[in-house]
């Protein structure tokens, strides 16, 4: 073991070592307890170390305490968990090194804001949600591992749910405000309000920066600007509830689309996303059974643009066929979706041992505007009789799915899809200290058929401190409207309608010792087989783009250990180690396909968070974190690229000061990055030697005030 990280281990260990219980915590206990209840896993509320899954409840005060900003970097403390970006800034979510590497764009998790699910079926993302502040949080929920008897398509290895302080019907009325290096501001608010018999939340945020990082060998930095709002309310009347949140998030493109930076400065491009969700639910009980109807709506924008080739390198290629291009190469995207969906949920009365509850459900997704604009594409239409016959390769590859298809659009057809589901799930108890959970689930889609989704668990309390668990789930991802519709055009592969969703079993073990309220410790153990993996294909000449794959599995451990002796300590340590494996898709000049562990992630993670209150009034937070040196792809083309995009393995350490006035007005200063480590992401066009570029040494400040 390298000398540094045993010394990141010991200085973090050391701080607990000497720390006696306080007596005086029953009231911090019981309130702990409480906060460690979640639905996500079974739709009933149970505390998590009963839950059939691995579930972590992130305490969005304790985080923000240690300096941690938004969801993404929550997220990224966890065990098992890697973020990480993709060269255009999209955050991707690795969860226990399941990646399909050539196939980046599609999240292998499911996102819920407030139990909203943020569907997206065009491209299986809900990455803009990773910058959400944690300000306007009051928890977030995090299922490792699959969710599909409750959650459906996408909550495969791993389900989120961000439960805001509005979700939550947190009453607290504050305002925030926040600056730091590459000029960011921000500020936000939460309010409660009361009118007659109706409870209203409301919450806000604006937050912008300029950042642009230094890149090696370029005289222009990365373009990673950004400008980001969103708004939110809550009214509740009795068993009522109407929640809805818009939220709209503009960037620069980062490093370009492909790792080349902006070939044409002259003209930036940028991406937006924009989301729209309102849903209204209704409780109520009928002859002791409960009921809860909701009803949602969301509606999703891409309007995507990004520079691939210089005027220059365009204009060469374009005059070996007797054809002027004045344009470099670039594309525009405007993609609109829309969700309408339906759920009830019945909690059926305790009948002897069992617990049941059922739901059923129907969604309807369609494709409300699809405009995509390449400038290649539209200048080989408008000279396609000066082309004529001629063997034009505008590029290395023939995209024989443009020729093909000649189109404006990015998804065949007018698209929807149409799912419906139902579910049932029964909690036995087979003796006080045993519990038997067994789920199972059916989506039935009108485009890909019918799946089936099963849970079976074993939860034994043996004492007041061990809990033991035996898990067992299936899971599955229909594909998105890329991976099956899309169609083919220059640098996009098209889709396969025949492609299969991806499928997951999952084998987990759990154990949990509490020896009391100020130790926990778990260890989980897991084995995943994943079927019908669907990744990208590299063979360049055939028009499909994507295909199911061979068997891949995922195995390995996550530890947890938390320490808390109220006011004064608060420390966290988890430790991950993954073996994920990836077989490399066959290519023309390589036509055997290698196996190989999993390519740009890190086998070793080791994270922890300690807080220090050494008075009431003032705590300081330090986060550490550690990633073990990631693997290269051996896919043909890389392999005869002599840079050696490995990310060596990498400390990253914050230190953040807290300091309240009062009850209701405290300030915040964080260092990111303190040590100014070389801090890298992998590079996905394996062209950067040693990844791609992240921040150094970086200040936040922060003022909050509560009224």
């Amino acid at each position: 073991m390298p000398k540094k990280l045993l010394s990141h281990i010991i200085l973090l260990s050391s701080l607990t070592s000497s720390y006696a219980a306080d007596p005086s915590v029953e009231i911090n206990d019981f309130e702990s307890l409480l906060e460690n209840v979640s639905t996500l896993a079974t739709k009933k509320s149970l505390n998590v170390d009963y839950m059939p899954s691995v579930v972590s409840v992130v305490d969005a005060q304790t985080y923000i305490d240690a300096g941690i900003q938004n969801v993404g970097e929550a997220l990224g403390m966890l065990p098992g968990i890697q973020m990480q970006l993709s060269p255009m800034g999209y955050t991707m979510s690795t969860v226990r090194g399941f990646k399909n590497p050539n196939a980046y764009l599609s999240d292998k998790i499911k996102i819920l804001v407030d139990g909203v699910a943020i569907n997206n079926e065009v491209s299986g993302s809900s990455d803009f949600y990773m910058d959400f502040p944690l300000q306007l949080v009051d928890r977030i929920e995090v299922l490792r591992g699959p969710n599909s008897t409750t959650q459906g398509s996408g909550a495969f290895y791993g389900t989120v749910n961000i439960i805001t302080k509005l979700g939550n019907s947190k009453v607290e009325n504050k305002i925030f405000l926040g600056a730091g290096s590459y000029n960011t501001l921000t500020a936000g608010a939460n309010v409660y309000t009361l009118s007659n018999n109706w409870k209203i939340f409301s919450d806000g945020y604006i937050t912008r920066h300029d950042k642009s990082l230094p890149v090696e060998g370029r005289t222009e930095g990365t373009d990673e600007t950004m400008k980001d709002i969103s708004i939110g309310l809550k009214a509740i009347n009795d068993g009522f509830e109407f929640l809805t949140r818009y939220k709209r998030s503009v960037y620069g493109n980062f490093y370009g689309f492909e790792e080349d930076m902006d070939p044409i400065p002259t003209s930036p491009k940028e991406h937006v996303n924009s989301y729209f969700f309102s849903q209204a639910s209704y409780k109520t009980n009928f002859n002791a059974v409960g009921i809860e109807t909701k009803v949602n709506f969301s509606h999703g924008e891409l309007n995507e643009g990004a520079n691939i080739a210089p005027i220059s390198s365009t204009a060469a290629r374009f005059s070996v066929v007797g054809v002027t291009m004045q344009d470099g190469f670039y594309f525009t995207e405007k993609l609109k979706e829309q969700n309408f969906e339906a759920e009830t949920i019945f909690t059926l009365p305790k009948i002897k041992s069992s617990e049941i509850v059922a739901g059923v459900g129907a969604r309807y997704v369609k494709i409300a505007q699809d405009d995509y604009y390449n400038s290649v594409e539209n200048a080989i239409a408008q000279n396609i009789a000066t082309i004529g016959n001629q063997a034009f390769r505008y590029d290395a590859i023939h995209e024989p799915a443009y020729w093909a298809n000649p189109t404006t659009s990015f998804i065949r057809g007018n698209q929807s899809r149409t799912i419906g589901y139902g579910y049932l799930q029964d909690l036995i108890s087979l003796n006080p200290d045993m519990d038997l959970i067994l789920g199972a689930r059916v989506d039935d889609y009108s485009d890909i058929g019918t799946k089936w989704s099963q849970r079976a668990a074993v939860v034994y309390r043996a004492d007041d401190k061990t809990i033991f668990k035996l898990l067992y789930g299936s899971a599955f991802r229909a594909p998105t409207f890329t991976e099956a519709y899309a169609n083919g055009h220059i640098n996009y592969r098209a889709g396969v309608e025949n492609i299969k969703p991806e499928e997951t079993d999952t084998y987990e073990a759990v154990a949990i010792y509490s020896p009391d309220f100020n130790n926990k410790f778990s260890i989980d153990f897991f084995y995943s087989q994943l079927k019908n993996v669907i990744d990208l294909e590299e063979f360049s000449s055939t028009i499909p783009g994507y295909q199911n794959y061979n068997d891949r599995i995922s195995k390995g451990f996550e530890f947890e250990y938390n320490f808390q002796s109220k006011p004064k300590h608060d420390f966290y340590f988890n430790a991950s180690y993954i073996e994920a494996g990836y077989a490399t898709p066959p290519e023309e000049d390589y036509p055997v396909s290698r196996s190989q562990s999993m390519p740009d992630i890190s086998k070793v993670m080791l994270k922890a968070i300690y807080i220090y209150r050494p008075i009431d009034n003032l705590s300081f937070g330090t986060t550490w974190q550690y990633f073990s040196k990631t693997t290269q792809s051996q896919i043909g083309w890389i392999i005869d690229d002599d840079a050696d995009t490995t990310v060596h393995q990498q400390h990253i350490v914050d230190e953040t000061l807290t300091y309240k006035f009062s009850a209701s007005s405290e300030i915040r200063a964080t260092v990111k990055n303190i040590f100014n480590e070389d801090i890298r992401d992998p590079s996905y066009y394996y062209n950067t030697a040693g990844g791609i570029q992240r921040e150094g040494r970086n200040y936040l400040f922060s003022y909050v005030h509560k009224f």
